[in-house]
């Protein structure tokens, strides 16, 4: 669902404010350093309950204060979510919830920055949660075999590392082997039908590149889960962890059969990383029927001028509402002919901007 107004207290460097914006195309503008960011973090806040730039909230209270506030209202529901030092609390049109996914599930959200380009470059647990994005946010079922896996995968290392009750790891193995290959399903057939929307739909950005995703088990081939994790209960213990499993899967993305990494141009891959981007935006919406967030952060920075047109065009034809951060103060020419809201950033000081 699209957020129709914010309000934050007290949070990173942004001077406390209540802010509108447009159900579909928001532009932010400022130097360096002045806000820009934050703000965009606090809107992912608002819909994960957790930060795409830290790993604990409590680092986004203004060092001058207590804690922070951050209030949201969505097309069809209200959140509040408060952090100090000590304490998290989140609360829904009003009623506490005490389980972060039962906000993380209302409305699907995405972050795209510098570090999207790593989707390729990077390691494997980046395209590991680039395929999760899209099946936690459509696949309902995906996310308790998740929890499932991850409570059964702690348990297990947790053995392997005190190398007590070894027994018990014959326990676990059963425990985590039918919510991974059931998530194994989930992630070929997802991969299935990203291949399909990148071969029909994505050439005008990927051009002749002839780009394919291929999935890659976290464990050998040939050899079934169970019997992996008992031929290498050895090696598990002597390492202290759990060395094959679904945690251990990888995409490969190829380009005309060879790993792309290792072929293409920056510049191609940077046209890559951004058709994957749209291509999971257009999964989640079109499996999952419900509007989506997108932040751009700085992102055109590292575009020339035609491939952002060609982002912008396409994400304009899926109906999503888009945060565009940027240094200058300049409106894409995608855009120009639509409506959209302009926010100025400065000193931490947000402040609506005329768009003429």
């Amino acid at each position: 669902m699209t957020i129709r107004q914010l309000s934050l207290t007290d949070f990173r460097n942004l001077r406390s404010t209540t802010l509108d914006f447009d159900p579909a195309i928001n532009l932010i503008y400022g130097d360096n350093g002045s806000g820009k960011s934050s703000l965009l973090e606090s809107i992912y806040i608002l819909c994960q309950a957790c930060s795409f730039s830290t790993h604990q909230l409590k680092y986004c209270i203004n060092h001058a204060k207590q804690g922070f506030l951050l209030f949201g209202r969505f097309s069809d529901y209200r959140v509040g979510l408060s952090r100090s030092a000590q304490k998290q609390e989140i609360k829904i049109d009003g009623e506490l919830v005490k389980r972060r996914s039962e906000l993380a599930s209302k409305t699907p959200i995405g972050i795209a920055n510098s570090n999207s380009f790593n989707l390729v470059m990077g390691p494997p647990q980046q395209r590991r949660a680039y395929i999760d994005w899209c099946l936690f946010h459509v696949e309902h079922q995906y996310v308790d075999h998740w929890t499932q896996f991850r409570h059964a995968l702690k348990q297990r290392n947790q053995l392997l590392k005190e190398r007590k009750d070894l027994n018990l790891l014959e326990y676990w193995d059963d425990y985590l082997i039918k919510p991974s290959l059931a998530m194994q399903q989930y992630r070929r057939q997802y991969i299935s039908l990203i291949n399909n929307l990148l071969g029909e739909e994505m050439n005008d950005l990927l051009g002749d590149l002839n780009v394919s995703l291929e999935y890659q088990a976290g464990w050998p081939a040939g050899m079934d889960l169970q019997q992996c994790l008992q031929t290498n209960r050895d090696k598990d213990i002597k390492s202290g962890f759990t060395n094959f499993g679904i945690h251990r899967d990888n995409i490969r993305i190829l380009a005309k059969g060879l790993a792309a990494a290792q072929v293409l141009s920056r510049g191609q891959v940077k046209r890559l990383c951004l058709a994957l981007l749209i291509t999971a935006l257009k999964l989640v919406r079109d499996q999952g029927e419900r509007p989506i967030i997108l932040l751009l952060d700085d992102l055109c920075s590292e575009l020339d001028k035609n491939t952002q047109n060609k982002m912008f065009v396409q994400l304009l034809g899926l109906g999503i509402q888009l945060f565009v951060t940027n240094i200058e103060r300049v409106v894409p020419s995608a855009f120009q002919a639509k409506e959209f809201k302009m926010f100025h950033v400065e000193h931490g000081i947000i402040k609506t901007s005329k768009n003429g």
